[in-house]
């Protein structure tokens, strides 16, 4: 697979806060991040044209777009999009670090991560909210909000709330209930935009505070028997047909692909064993919130096949949406399907 952290420039565009990020890749600053920093350690000073696509007849006559375009990185000569519609703007990465300035300033976020992958056409980054939610009374969740772009169209800029279990360092995402869990940021031009956009980045962090301090608690105050657990597990990773097979009393071994069964093995191991669970645990029984921690550790802790790879599905594919889903899942219990009783008891998923 393409080394996906961006390396246009001969250096792994990325930069992080006092300690390595889990991919291993990038520079790591021991004072705190500033936009520079992002700007310049994380590979984000580049600039993007939006050109229109020219086609080329038989005789050799140039026809000139007035409704398809592409963007170019110009520091490198690469493109990074094409089959734009006219109506597609871009937005530099100075613009989006220009909002970024204004929440630093008012001195309730700190940049922890910055980077660009994907040759730059996506580049996010990643602040720290000063303030943890607290789960319980012993289990700390620190709130991120994700701020990330693409140069190609396929997303446009956009803030999120993502959150880190302090005890395993789980990836969690915000999507729960009663939670406005993204937003889109205009395109800002001047001063005035930027603090109209900081402060609606700043009232998503205090908002995404409260809400997910009740759903966190919510999921801990909600004890599951284990087949509730395997039933949600099932729920999370597997497929309709899958869980309707499952619901006619066929046997995992029958329904399930090998690389499925290990899947459901692994959560079901992370959830009696993994790093982290007693505090997510009520006693020696298990909760929604161990349920849900224990998808999202073992999707932030499987093999993927680079670093690369597991950065760019972690915040933009396939394992952020199943992390998503599991959390919409927790919070709504009576959505979770029931499957017929079938042996999953000490791993056995014969």
């Amino acid at each position: 697979m393409a080394h996906l952290i961006d390396n246009s420039k001969g250096f792994n565009a990325f930069v992080s806060f006092a300690a390595p990020a889990w991919h291993g890749l990038g520079t790591v600053l021991n004072n705190p991040l500033s936009t520079a920093d992002a700007l310049n350690q994380g590979g984000l000073n580049y600039d993007v044209l939006k050109l229109p696509n020219i086609h080329y007849l038989p005789n050799g006559e140039e026809i000139i777009s007035e409704d398809s375009f592409f963007t170019v990185r110009t520091d490198v000569n690469k493109v990074l999009g094409s089959r734009l519609g006219k109506d597609y703007e871009v937005m530099q990465n100075i613009e989006a670090l220009n909002v970024v300035d204004e929440i630093l300033q008012a001195g309730t976020a700190t940049i922890e991560t910055a980077g660009a992958i994907d040759e730059g056409r996506k580049v996010f980054i990643c602040l720290k909210v000063a303030k943890d939610i607290i789960v319980g009374s012993n289990d700390s969740v620190k709130q991120f909000v994700l701020i990330a772009t693409s140069h190609y169209g396929s997303l446009s800029i956009t803030a999120m709330p993502t959150n880190v279990r302090v005890v395993c360092n789980n990836t969690l995402t915000a999507a729960l209930r009663g939670s406005q869990d993204k937003i889109k940021i205009r395109h800002t031009i001047n001063a005035a935009n930027r603090l109209q956009e900081a402060a609606r980045i700043l009232k998503l962090m205090s908002n995404n505070t409260a809400v997910n301090t009740d759903n966190y608690n919510e999921m801990a105050a909600y004890v599951i028997s284990k087949e509730q657990m395997f039933n949600y597990f099932g729920n999370v990773f597997c497929t309709h047909s899958e869980i309707k097979d499952l619901q006619l009393g066929k046997k995992p071994k029958e329904v399930l692909s090998t690389r499925k069964q290990n899947i459901l093995s692994d959560v079901l191991n992370f959830a009696n064993n993994g790093q982290g669970q007693s505090c997510a645990m009520k006693g020696n029984d298990h909760t929604m919130w161990s349920a849900y921690n224990a998808v999202t550790g073992y999707i932030t802790r499987k093999k993927y096949s680079s670093a690369s790879d597991r950065a760019n599905s972690l915040l933009f594919g396939t394992a952020a949406d199943t992390i998503e889903n599991a959390g919409v899942l927790a919070l709504n219990p009576s959505k979770i399907q029931p499957l017929h009783r079938v042996n999953f008891d000490g791993l056995n998923l014969n």
